[in-house]
């Protein structure tokens, strides 16, 4: 825990007058939750009547796109600051932190106290890197980019009391939440037991090396409590007084997928890893132009290496910072050279396909 922490009284709690600030592109407030590890299959398949109901309000895509080295570190630095690691620098999980590039591409909640500093912002997470390293770097002069409320929690179910109280007794604009523990059963790690899984289908149903292990029920279990935690968080956020009014936005993503190549790992250049969801919920979501993506579409066999499905609607995991802000009422200055859009959301200008940097080599990909 740093920064404000558990000071939840600052001004995440002084309700004040109205804050809807400047006209902009769309105004409102902003609530990401992020899943760690989770496939879109898994919440496919999982019994996850919280996601459902977001999905059905929203705009989902099933077949989102993270970077080429899919792990932890360079998946939450991209959603978290809207470039890819050719620009945040970080492309692991330990190592690569001391050469990030966080002054220059900050993470989004940073980026939004510095625009309006009159904003009430808040990261709650369970995997300490994340306000530590992205949010909270220790060169950074700036008491983790002004955002008032930084907590980190050693449990799920702590990440989850932390949210219902800041919604509860506070008033914060966007809130950035992380769950851990899928990604834990699919690594096979506490809570759940060895060997674990990423493949949440029986044998013989799923792609690539799920083939080899078939289900691990843990892994569906996992997405189905963080659910329950999910629905904890909903129904604190719509118990707020002015909810109503207040105009929010809810996106779902997880960092990256996973057992492409190794059934309980992740963190390679193949679909299976790379590919992640995204939903967006509320009064403002928007579905892109053309047919939602509401199927999942076949995927490449992991051996060949090869890349996620090409879906000219988007989504790419940049995509969400630039959502978040744009959502919040902040313009998107050109020369914080975002790669993310803004996308699934009122107002959104068309959406461009852009080309994904590599950092395994120097060839792009692109859709």
């Amino acid at each position: 825990m740093r920064g404000a922490g558990l000071l939840l009284a600052l001004a995440l709690v002084a309700c004040g007058a109205d804050h809807a600030g400047p006209a902009a592109p769309a105004s409102g407030r902003v609530l990401i939750l992020g899943l760690d590890g989770t496939r879109s299959e898994g919440i496919e398949l999982a019994q996850a009547p919280h996601l459902d109901a977001l999905r059905a309000e929203g705009f989902t895509d099933l077949d989102a796109i993270a970077g080429d080295v899919s792990l932890s570190g360079p998946g939450w630095a991209s959603m978290l600051s809207g470039v890819w690691c050719d620009r945040h620098k970080v492309v692991d999980n330990d190592v690569s932190w001391a050469n990030s590039n966080f002054d220059a591409y900050p993470h989004f909640l940073a980026r939004a106290e510095q625009a309006r500093p009159a904003l009430r912002t808040a990261s709650v997470v369970h995997w300490a890197p994340i306000n530590d390293e992205i949010l909270c770097a220790d060169e950074r002069a700036d008491d983790c980019g002004g955002v008032d409320a930084v907590i980190t929690r050693d449990s799920d179910a702590g990440v989850r009391d932390a949210v219902v109280d800041l919604l509860r007794d506070g008033d914060p604009d966007a809130v950035f939440v992380q769950f851990d523990d899928i990604d834990h059963a699919g690594h096979g790690t506490a809570p759940s037991s060895p060997p674990g899984g990423f493949c949440p289908k029986p044998s013989g149903a799923v792609d690539g090396n799920c083939l080899l292990r078939g289900l691990n029920a843990e892994y569906l279990a996992e997405i189905e409590r963080i659910d329950g935690y999910i629905g904890d968080i909903l129904a604190a956020l719509r118990a707020r007084p002015r909810y109503a009014l207040e105009n929010w936005l809810i996106l779902v993503s997880p960092d990256h997928g996973g057992g492409g190549l190794v059934f309980n790992q992740h963190g390679f250049d193949v679909a299976q890893d790379r590919r992640t969801f995204l939903i967006v919920a509320g009064p403002a979501a928007r579905p892109l132009p053309g047919t939602p993506v509401t199927r999942l579409a076949d995927l490449p066999p992991a051996e060949n290496n090869g890349l996620p499905p090409a879906d000219t609607r988007g989504a790419k995991l940049v995509d969400i910072a630039a959502t978040a802000l744009f959502h919040l009422g902040i313009p998107i200055d050109p020369d914080w050279q975002l790669a993310g859009q803004p996308l699934g959301v009122a107002g959104a200008p068309d959406y461009e396909e852009r080309a994904i940097p590599s950092c395994y080599s120097a060839a792009p990909f692109t859709p």
